[in-house]
C-alpha cells in the first residue's frame, strides 16, 4: 500500500538520520509512518541502519495492538521472502522480552525508562545493568507522547535522548500538543524535523475510499456523570470512559443493576488479567470494530484512560469525565472513528481531579476547567481535528510551557537524581523518574514461598502506588483473622557481594504505606482481596478462587536456578567468547559503530574492548583463594578434580542437601572469594596497554566489575596462582586474529594488598563520560549475556 505524503516525508528523514517530531491525528497511520523506514532500511540497508527499534507507548493497550499487527506481518513477510523480523512485546502484563533481544519491540514507558535507568521492573536486582545497553544506536520511537507523565517521564525520556543523542534517528509523536510543545522537543532533540499535516492531506485521510468525513458532535453536561442518563442517551453502541478504576467499577454496577433486559455491559480497565483483558478488548473488536454491525449491537462499554489509545473500536455515542485536553482528545477518537461515521462525546464535570491532578497541581486542574469552558462555549458544534488542536492551543499553551520550563530549571536536579539511580540509589526514583501515578506487581496468594523460585514471573495485576497504599491501610485494619495480611519482596540477600548465581529472595511483612516504595512486588493474603474475570482485581473481596501461579519451568527468566556442574577455566572462556559470537556481537556491532564515529573513537576499538571483556572477565577466579575453595568443595562433595586444573564453576544442585552442606562445611576453613571486581583491577594495565581510549578503559573494567553485582565500588586483597598468567594465554587462541595481539597477559597484577586496594577503586566506579558510560552500557550487556549463555552451555555439556 502506498504511504501517505506525509508518511513518505518522515521516512526520507528517518533514512537519511535525522530526528522527527510528528503531530498527526488519530487513525491517520502514525504508526506505519514510524516503522516503515525501520522495516526498509532493516531489511535493504543492513550495514547503514540500526539493527534494532524500541517503540514506546504510555499504555500496554497501545503496544499490544502494534505488537498482534506486526507480529501477524512479520511472519507474513517471512513465509513470503525468507527474511526474519523478530517482532516481541514487553510490558508488565506481558514481558516476553525482558533482555529487550528482538528486532521491533512494542513496550511500555516504564519497562524502557526503568531499564535504562538500571532498575529493570521485570529483571532481578543483579541483572540491572543488562538492559540499559539495548537502546544505543536502537531507532527509538515514542507514540503518544503527550501522554507521558511531564513531571517525571517526559523530562527523563529527554535526559535519555540527550545522551543518545547522534548515535541513531529518533521519533515523537502525537496527536495533541501545543505549537509551544512541538518547537521545545524539536530544539532539545536538535537537529530534529517538525512534520505536521495540511489540511489537504487531513481531508484526504478521512475521506479516504470515498466516503464523507467522520464528524463528532461535542457536548457537555451540567452534572456528573450517572447511570441514569447514560441509560437515557443509549441506542445501539455506548461507551462510558472514567478516570479511576474505583469509579468505574462502581459505574458498571450501576448500569448493570438498573440497565434493561438484553442490554451486554462490559467493564475494562487496568486491573485485569492480561489473558482476561485480551480476550475482552477482542470481544469488543469484533463488536464495534471496523465493519462489525455496530447498528445491531445493544452494548454499553465502560471503561478507563486504558481504552484511549490503542483500542480500535467505534461507538455512537461516548460519555466522558472532565480530563486534560489532549486525553479528552483520545477518548473522542473511540467515537466515530472511521470514516462516513458520526457520534456524539458527552463531557461531564467532576468533583476530584485524581488521577491527572493531586493537591499541588493547580495548573493541571486550572487546565481541566479551561477545557470544560471553552468546550461548553462550543457544545452541540462539530469539533474537526483543527478545532482540536485550537483547544489544545488555548488552554494547554500555559501548561506546557510550565513543563517547558521546568525541565530547564530542573536539569541539573534531574541529573543528579540520574545519577544516583545509576548507582543503585533506588529509593523514590520511580516516582521522581519513571511516573508520579507509580504502581506496583500485586500478587494473590496464601502460601507466597511458594512462588520464591521466580517471583517475577508470577502472575500478577499492575495497582498504583496512590489506590495500593489505601488498599494496604484497610487490608492492614480489617477485622479478619489471617496469619499474615500483606508481604513485600526482598531482594537484600542477593546483593552487591553475593557471586554465586543464586538469587536470593525472601518475603516480609508490610507495616505500613511507606514499605511500598522500595517493593517492587507486593503479596496479599486471599482472605482479604481477590479477583474476577468480569470486574477484574477486587480490594475488599476475599476467598475466590484466583491465585498467582508461576509459568512452566522452562519458560522462567532466572534461568541461574539450573543445577551447576563443575567446568574448566579454559572451556568457560572458549564458550563464553562463542555465545559472544553468536548472542551478543550481532546486536552490538551497529551500536558500536556509531559509538566510535560520534566519540571521534578508533574503528573497531569498542568490538575489541567487548572481546576483551569477554575473554578477561572471570580471571579473579584465578585467585588463590578462588581455586583452593572451588577444589575443596568439589572434593567435600565427592567429585574432586586435579589440582592442576584452574576451575571457573563448581557443581551445585540447589535440591541436593549433600551441596549444601559441603558448602556450609568448606566455607568453614575456606571463605569462598569475590573474584569480578578483583579480577577488574587485575587486568587493568593488560586492557591499558590494549585500548586506545582512556574512558573506553574504564567502561570495560567497570563491565567487568559488575559482571555479577551492577553496583559494587570496592574490591578484595587477592593473589593470583602462580600459572595464572599460563591460563590466560591458552585462552587467547579463542580470539579473532586482530584482537590476540593486542593482549600481553605478562601486565597482570599478580597480586593486589589491602592498601593497593583502596589505591585503585576509582578504576570501579561508573564512567562520568557520556561516551565512556554508552560504552559501559553495552559493554556489561554483551558480556552479562555472554556469560549467562556460556555458562548455560558449560552446564549442559560439562563433565567432572
Amino acid at each position: 500500500m502506498q504511504l501517505y505524503p506525509y508518511q513518505q516525508r518522515v521516512k526520507d528523514l528517518i533514512l537519511n538520520g535525522k530526528s522527527v517530531v510528528l503531530q498527526a491525528p488519530t487513525g491517520s497511520g502514525k504508526t506505519r509512518a514510524a516503522l516503515a523506514p525501520f522495516i526498509e532500511g532493516f531489511f535493504d540497508r543492513p550495514a547503514t541502519a540500526p539493527r534494532k527499534c524500541v517503540y514506546v507507548t504510555p499504555m500496554r493497550v497501545l503496544a499490544n495492538q502494534f505488537y498482534a499487527e506486526y507480529h501477524r506481518l512479520a511472519e507474513s513477510y517471512y513465509l513470503r521472502h525468507g527474511k526474519l523480523l523478530d517482532v516481541r512485546i514487553q510490558t508488565g502484563e506481558q514481558p516476553d522480552d525482558r533482555r529487550f533481544e528482538g528486532n521491533l519491540i512494542f513496550c511500555t514507558v516504564d519497562q524502557f525508562l526503568s531499564s535504562y535507568l538500571m532498575m529493570p521492573y521485570s529483571l532481578p536486582y543483579r541483572l540491572a545493568n543488562v538492559n540499559a545497553g539495548a537502546f544505543t544506536g536502537a531507532y527509538l520511537v515514542f507514540d503518544e507522547f503527550h501522554l507521558f507523565d511531564p513531571e517525571a517521564a517526559l523530562p527523563t525520556i529527554l535526559y535519555v535522548l540527550q545522551q543518545l543523542k547522534g548515535l541513531a534517528p529518533v521519533m515523537l509523536m502525537t496527536a495533541t500538543f501545543s505549537g509551544d510543545m512541538l518547537q521545545a522537543l524539536a530544539n532539545l532533540l536538535h537537529p530534529a524535523e517538525i512534520v505536521t499535516l495540511s489540511a489537504d492531506e487531513i481531508i484526504a485521510i478521512n475521506t479516504r475510499g470515498n466516503k464523507p468525513a467522520r464528524q463528532r458532535v461535542w457536548q457537555v453536561a451540567d452534572t456528573n456523570l450517572q447511570a441514569a442518563v447514560v441509560l437515557a442517551a443509549h441506542r445501539h453502541a455506548s461507551m462510558v470512559i472514567c478516570n479511576t478504576v474505583r469509579r468505574a467499577r462502581e459505574l458498571y454496577l450501576d448500569l448493570k443493576q438498573q440497565a434493561p433486559a438484553g442490554t451486554e455491559i462490559i467493564l475494562l480497565h487496568s486491573q485485569f488479567l492480561p489473558a482476561d483483558r485480551r480476550w475482552i478488548e477482542e470481544r469488543l473488536r469484533k463488536l464495534l470494530g471496523i465493519g462489525a454491525p455496530r447498528e445491531q449491537a445493544n452494548l454499553i462499554v465502560v471503561a478507563t484512560q486504558v481504552v484511549e489509545v490503542g483500542v480500535d473500536i467505534s461507538v455512537e455515542i461516548l460519555h466522558t469525565e472532565l480530563a486534560p485536553p489532549a486525553s479528552l482528545i483520545q477518548r473522542a477518537g473511540r467515537c466515530a472513528r472511521y470514516p462516513g461515521e458520526t457520534g456524539t462525546v458527552i463531557v461531564y464535570p467532576v468533583d476530584r481531579y485524581i488521577p491527572y491532578a493531586f493537591k499541588n497541581d493547580d495548573l493541571l486542574k486550572q487546565e481541566m476547567d479551561s477545557a470544560l469552558a471553552w468546550l461548553k462555549e462550543r457544545s452541540g458544534q462539530v469539533l474537526d481535528f483543527t478545532d482540536e488542536q485550537a483547544l489544545v492551543n488555548a488552554v494547554s499553551t500555559p501548561r506546557d510551557r510550565q513543563v517547558i520550563g521546568n525541565i530547564q530549571a530542573d536539569r541539573q536536579n534531574r541529573q543528579s537524581n540520574i545519577h544516583r539511580c545509576l548507582e543503585g540509589f533506588r529509593e523514590g526514583a520511580s516516582r521522581l523518574l519513571v511516573r508520579d501515578v507509580d504502581s506496583r506487581t500485586l500478587l494473590i496468594h496464601h502460601e507466597p514461598d511458594q512462588l520464591l523460585a521466580s517471583p517475577y514471573d508470577a502472575v500478577g495485576l499492575n495497582i498504583p502506588l496512590y489506590s495500593l497504599r489505601s488498599m494496604v491501610k484497610e487490608w492492614l485494619q480489617r477485622p479478619i483473622d489471617v496469619p499474615w495480611r500483606v508481604r513485600r519482596l526482598d531482594e537484600s540477600e542477593a546483593g552487591d557481594r553475593l557471586e554465586n548465581n543464586r538469587t536470593l529472595y525472601r518475603w516480609v511483612d508490610v507495616q505500613d504505606g511507606h514499605d511500598l516504595e522500595a517493593a517492587a512486588l507486593i503479596v496479599v493474603h486471599p482472605a482479604l482481596a481477590g479477583y474476577s474475570e468480569q470486574e477484574g482485581f477486587l480490594p475488599n473481596v476475599g476467598h475466590l478462587p484466583f491465585l498467582s501461579t508461576l509459568p512452566p519451568a522452562t519458560t522462567l527468566i532466572d534461568r541461574t536456578t539450573f543445577g551447576l556442574r563443575v567446568e574448566p577455566y579454559r572451556d568457560h572462556i572458549q564458550r563464553v567468547l562463542q555465545a559472544f559470537t553468536d548472542l551478543a556481537l550481532p546486536e552490538l556491532r551497529f551500536a558500536a559503530h556509531a559509538l566510535e564515529r560520534i566519540a571521534g573513537w578508533q574503528q573497531g576499538s569498542v568490538l575489541c574492548a567487548a572481546w576483551l571483556a569477554c575473554l578477561l572477565h572471570d580471571v579473579g577466579k584465578l585467585s588463590v583463594g578462588w581455586q583452593q575453595w572451588a577444589h575443596a568443595y568439589q572434593q567435600a562433595i565427592g567429585q574432586p578434580v586435579n589440582q592442576t586444573v584452574a576451575l571457573a564453576h563448581t557443581t551445585f544442585d540447589r535440591q541436593n542437601p549433600t551441596h549444601a552442606q559441603a558448602e556450609r562445611q568448606v566455607s568453614q576453613h575456606y571463605q569462598r572469594p569475590r573474584h569480578a571486581a578483583e579480577g577488574a583491577l587485575a587486568v587493568a594495565h593488560v586492557l591499558a596497554k590494549a585500548l586506545p581510549h582512556q574512558e573506553l578503559v574504564k567502561a570495560t573494567l567497570t563491565a567487568i566489575a559488575r559482571h555479577h553485582a551492577p553496583f559494587v565500588q570496592d574490591c578484595q586483597s587477592f593473589k593470583l596462582v602462580d600459572n595464572a598468567k599460563n591460563v590466560i594465554k591458552d585462552t587467547l587462541q579463542f580470539l579473532p586474529k586482530d584482537v590476540i595481539c593486542q593482549v600481553n597477559p605478562d601486565m597482570l597484577w599478580q597480586q593486589v594488598d589491602t592498601g593497593q586496594v583502596s589505591q585503585f577503586a576509582d578504576l570501579l566506579t561508573r564512567p562520568s563520560d557520556r561516551y565512556g558510560w554508552i560504552a559501559y552500557s553495552l559493554l556489561a550487556r554483551a558480556l552479562r549475556r555472554a556469560d549467562q549463555r556460556g555458562t548455560e552451555m558449560g552446564h549442559a555439556r560439562a563433565t567432572p
